[in-house]
């Protein structure tokens, strides 16, 4: 997949969507809302009165994106057969 070019721009006392703020970090939607669940680093979020979907302060994105975003990676385990899934797991 190719980086898009387009940046988008982000103020502080709007209100941005999940697919907005997907644009902004540079991620698909469903990498926001991993970062939303994040254990260690949550995205901080209200909720709307109005749907009840997701919604983000600018000033929220823009500090959470200068912090660094968190990575995403798969978890794996131990594969069924006893084996490792990754050579470094082995020691």
């Amino acid at each position: 997949m190719r980086k898009s070019d387009f940046t988008m721009k982000i103020e502080p006392e709007f209100l941005y969507s999940v697919g907005q703020a997907a644009r902004y970090f540079g991620v698909h939607r469903c990498t926001v809302y991993a970062y939303v669940a994040n254990r260690e680093k949550p995205l901080p979020h209200l909720i709307s009165e109005r749907n009840g979907r997701i919604i983000f302060l600018g000033q929220t994105l823009i500090e959470y994106k200068l912090n660094g975003l968190p990575k995403k990676g798969r978890k794996r385990k131990n594969t069924p057969r006893g084996g490792f899934a990754n050579e470094s797991d082995k020691d």
